[in-house]
Formats: C-alpha cells, sequence, structure tokens
C-alpha cells in the first residue's frame, strides 16, 4: 500500500514538472521591445514580446516586472488579460485563447513607474532573440540572443554636469575670439579714425555679441526640448546667457543714443 501511494506521488509529481516545462521553459521570445516615455508625473512603459514555442498547447505564460509598477496591464489582440502576481512574477493563463505552441504569439504589457526612477530593469524568465529599449523616441539600448535569466540594467538619465561646463566653455571661447579680432582691427586701424567711427565699431561689437548670445539661448532651449540637458541645467544656462543678453542690449541702446 504504501509502495503504491510513493508510486502516485512520483507520478504526480512528473505531471506537474512536464506541465511547468510545457507552460514556461518550452516558450523563446523573438523579440522584446520596450517603448519607455515621460509623463507630467510618472514614466510609462510599454512591452511588446513575441513568442514562439515548440510545446503542442500553451496554457501559462509569465512575466517578470519590476517593482512599484502600477496600473499592470498585459493583453493579446486588444484583450486584457488576468493574472497573479508572485514576488515580480506575473502569471497568466491563456490556455482558454487555445494558442498552439508552434504559433507565434504577440503579447503587450503596460505599466507606470514613478518618475523618478533612474533606471528600467529587467530579468529575463525565457530565451530571447532580440532585445530593444527606446526612451523618449530615442534608442536607448540593445541587444541580442540573451539566455533565460540574463538581468537588464538600463540607466534612463546621465549627468549632465559636462554638458553645463561645455556650455559655458563655449559661450566664452567665442566671445574671446570676437575680442580677439576686434582688438586686431582696432591695432589695423588709422590713427586718424574719428570717435564717432570708434563708437560705431563699439557698437558692431555689440551687435554681434547680442547675435552670440541670442544663438545661445536657441541652442539651450533646442538641447532641453531635446531632453538631452537636465532642468537645472537649462535654467543655470538660460539665466546665465539671458543676464548678458540683457546688459548688452542696455548697452547697446546707450551707445545709440549718444551717436545720435
Amino acid at each position: 500500500m504504501r509502495r503504491a501511494i510513493l508510486t502516485i506521488l512520483g507520478i504526480i509529481i512528473s505531471i506537474t514538472i512536464s506541465l511547468s516545462s510545457v507552460n514556461a521553459a518550452d516558450i523563446n521570445a523573438l523579440s522584446h521591445e520596450v517603448k519607455i516615455t515621460t509623463g507630467e508625473d510618472e514614466i510609462t512603459v510599454e512591452e511588446k514580446i513575441i513568442f514562439q514555442g515548440t510545446s503542442d498547447e500553451i496554457n501559462l505564460i509569465s512575466f517578470w516586472i519590476q517593482n512599484d509598477a502600477q496600473d499592470v496591464k498585459i493583453s493579446v489582440n486588444n484583450q486584457n488579460l488576468e493574472y497573479e502576481i508572485t514576488d515580480n512574477i506575473y502569471t497568466t493563463d491563456i490556455s482558454n485563447l487555445e494558442i498552439m505552441g508552434i504559433s507565434q504569439l504577440t503579447i503587450e504589457i503596460t505599466y507606470k513607474l514613478d518618475k523618478e526612477k533612474e533606471s528600467y530593469q529587467k530579468e529575463l524568465i525565457r530565451n530571447t532573440s532580440s532585445f530593444k529599449v527606446t526612451f523618449d523616441g530615442n534608442d536607448l539600448y540593445s541587444i541580442n540572443n540573451l539566455i533565460s535569466g540574463a538581468s537588464i540594467n538600463v540607466f534612463l538619465y546621465q549627468s549632465t554636469e559636462t554638458d553645463l561646463n561645455w556650455y559655458l566653455i563655449f559661450g566664452i571661447v567665442i566671445l574671446l575670439i570676437l575680442l580677439v579680432v576686434v582688438i586686431i582691427y582696432s591695432i589695423r586701424k588709422p590713427k586718424s579714425t574719428k570717435i564717432k567711427d570708434r563708437a560705431i565699431e563699439s557698437q558692431e561689437l555689440l551687435t554681434t555679441k547680442k547675435a552670440l548670445l541670442m544663438s545661445l539661448l536657441k541652442d539651450v532651449e533646442k538641447q532641453y526640448r531635446l531632453k538631452e540637458i537636465s532642468d537645472d541645467t537649462y535654467h543655470k544656462l538660460k539665466e546665465h546667457y539671458k543676464n548678458e543678453a540683457v546688459v548688452t542690449m542696455k548697452k547697446l541702446d546707450d551707445m545709440k543714443s549718444k551717436i545720435k
């Protein structure tokens, strides 16, 4: 009697292991595309996964989603699926869809993350041929031929201190070049140049400086719209060049009034 019970238990365990293999291990991902976009208060993540199975039938399928994900939705052909959660594993039953393993299956997952999240994380629980991440329309990460168990951590934001330094250095260099050109021009000018001519030269210098500063301001605005510089860098650069432009325009107005 005891031997019969053990035999039955062994058969049950074997069947359970076999079903688990059919539901997960025999399904591979041909491609896994992740689209991340920033909103006012959160980050929206859209994942599109194309599966290819080798089993006769696909019943259960699981996904790993990082911590603090909100409003998680899993769908096939715009049909939302119910799921169960264990730690970071989301498992859904698709047996009622009668999808055979030899067919391709496309599943879409959407969820939201806190806007302060510094990175996108993913642990793969199946072999994946192609994996790609885009952030606000820009390609951020791409890799091929990943095996089950691979961990991915993609940083969404980069330090912008170098951007700030680069813009300041660029502005200073432009102004220095302009100053050198004016000095050389002044030295070559005949000594008989009238005061009004010198005033006109200074006016040209201020006009050129104003144009350069306005150009730098436009460039900063463009970089900010493309999200290539942070809010802090944007405000510092804008304030710096704006103050310089105001001072330059005031000097230019005073000079024009004196010439008249």
